[in-house]
């Protein structure tokens, strides 16, 4: 660059950053932009098949049926991954994770609005990116991804409804309480943090004499009164399930350890974001002298840190197991809190500098994806869940069951992600009969079944059981060749062929 080039260069890079000074949600914008581009772009481009929850339990196979639940989950997110399978293919999957990501940045930055001035809400947004559950995960939309911006807009409008009393803050706040249970039963954990905060001073507990909490229940119940339905009829499998999942402590002594864990994991999830503050100047000796907890400060500690603090005390007390990954909606407010705690530096803390590393955590995390959905396989030999080749698996058996049968592909058994890849990629979709189960697959009747036949499917491994269900007759095995890790042995599946009756 010549000697007149580099004056001008400086100037229009700090125009820019005075632009970005001036308006704080430019910065919020830009995350939100290239969270969407990046995060959908990247995982897109290496991804030959879908990610696991993707395709399994809970995923395309089950929202394709569009039931008011699933034996296993809620059914919202699977309508969701469904829905925007349909609507744009593969891209729609990643997609549909980075919209719930950016519509939890924008949450998080209206509610910081509320709370400090715009330019550090938009400081606090921006650390999210250092949280762990906001980038590598992402890609695989779940049901956690999915309570991710439910769970950000019901504490903003809970912040709304105690500050302005206003009915539409608490209906609004019911909404997002009921759609956040319709994606996975531990929202319950935030509205107990809600409930408990509401009592927790004389100021807030004023509000259970208004008219708003009790509106942003019925709703709730309004919303969630069709799965409610549905479990009743169905006799509460996902509480079943949810149970199971979680298992159970049976050693007093190791609840205190699984809790403490639990606390620890979350803690660990959110040190890139400290390190960016402290990077900031955000984190110093100094940084919580001369501030009491006032009213917004209380709201941030109560509802950023007790969803994980809750957690960890039901597992000690209950003796229930607790699962890494059930904090992912639990970090939301971390960033805020964290400049909330920092306060007392914000006149020394260098924006320059909390950029700068947000730009270097963010493309870490995008390197860490990519090294590994590709190099980790490499190196171990095992092929990652997004380098199946499911295209050929579903065109190898969509072929050999009309050759078999002489009839359309209208069901396809077995485990959840063998059959699911099936159930996603054949042409026309067919339905999934998870685990040959009609209690798992309540949309399967007898009466299908024996109308339509199915196809089973089971992925032959050393320890596999190649036992079939009555009536299935064994059509043998076919192999695949890995797209990417050609020293990898061959994927085996084994098949079975339930002829539909003649007319």
């Amino acid at each position: 660059m010549n000697s007149r080039a580099a004056p001008i260069a400086n100037r229009a890079s700090e125009s820019i950053a005075a632009r970005f000074a001036a308006d704080p949600r430019a910065w919020v914008l830009a995350l939100c932009a290239a969270q969407l581009l990046l995060w959908t772009a990247l995982p897109r481009f290496l991804s030959m098949s879908l990610p696991l929850d993707v395709v399994t339990n809970g995923g395309i196979p089950w929202g394709n049926e569009w039931q008011w639940g699933y034996v296993e989950h809620p059914p919202l997110p699977s309508w969701l991954v469904a829905g925007w399978f349909d609507a744009a293919g593969d891209t729609g999957v990643f997609l549909l994770s980075q919209v719930a990501v950016v519509l939890t940045y924008v949450f998080v930055f209206l509610l910081g609005r509320e709370i400090m001035p715009a330019k550090w809400a938009a400081v606090g947004t921006l650390l999210l990116v250092g949280v762990y559950y906001f980038s590598v995960p992402t890609p695989e939309f779940d049901h956690g991804i999915a309570q991710l911006p439910l769970w950000a807009a019901a504490t903003f409008f809970y912040y709304k409804a105690l500050q302005t009393r206003r009915p539409a803050w608490w209906l609004a706040l019911g909404l997002a309480a009921g759609l956040g249970m319709l994606a996975k039963y531990s929202t319950g954990i935030l509205l107990a943090v809600v409930v408990l905060h509401a009592f927790s001073t004389a100021r807030t507990r004023q509000v259970f004499r208004s008219l708003g909490p009790y509106l942003a229940i019925a709703i709730c119940i309004i919303v969630l009164s069709p799965h409610l339905a549905w479990l009743v009829r169905n006799h509460f499998p996902t509480i079943d399930y949810a149970v199971r999942r979680a298992g159970h402590e049976s050693s007093f002594l190791q609840r205190p350890l699984v809790a403490l864990r639990f606390v620890l994991t979350q803690l660990l999830d959110v040190v890139p974001a400290l390190a960016i503050a402290a990077i900031g100047g955000l984190i110093g000796r100094d940084a919580l002298r001369r501030h009491a907890l006032d009213d917004d400060g209380w709201f941030l500690v109560a509802l950023g840190m007790g969803p994980v603090l809750l957690t960890a005390l039901v597992s000690l007390v209950a003796g229930l197991g607790l699962r890494t990954m059930w904090g992912v909606p639990m970090c939301n407010l971390s960033g805020l809190l964290i400049v909330w705690l920092g306060r007392a530096r914000w006149p020394v803390a260098s924006l320059k500098r909390v950029a700068w590393a947000v730009c270097g955590v963010f493309a870490a995390m995008l390197i860490a994806y990519a090294m590994r959905a590709s190099v980790v396989p490499e190196l171990t030999g095992k092929p990652s869940r997004t380098q199946w080749p499911d295209r050929e698996i579903a065109a190898a058996f969509s072929a050999a069951w009309t050759q078999k049968t002489h009839a359309p592909l209208r069901i396809v058994a077995g485990e959840g992600w063998i059959a699911g890849l099936i159930a996603v990629r054949a042409e026309p979709r067919p339905s999934i009969w998870t685990n040959a189960s009609f209690a798992q697959s309540p949309w399967i009747t007898p009466a299908e079944l024996g109308a339509n036949g199915a196809l089973l499917v089971r992925q032959i491994t050393r320890h596999g059981n190649l036992a079939a269900p009555v009536g299935f007759q064994f059509q043998g095995e076919k192999d695949f060749a890995w797209p990417y890790e050609k020293k990898a042995p061959p994927l085996r599946v084994a098949w079975w062929v339930l002829p539909p009756k003649t007319p």
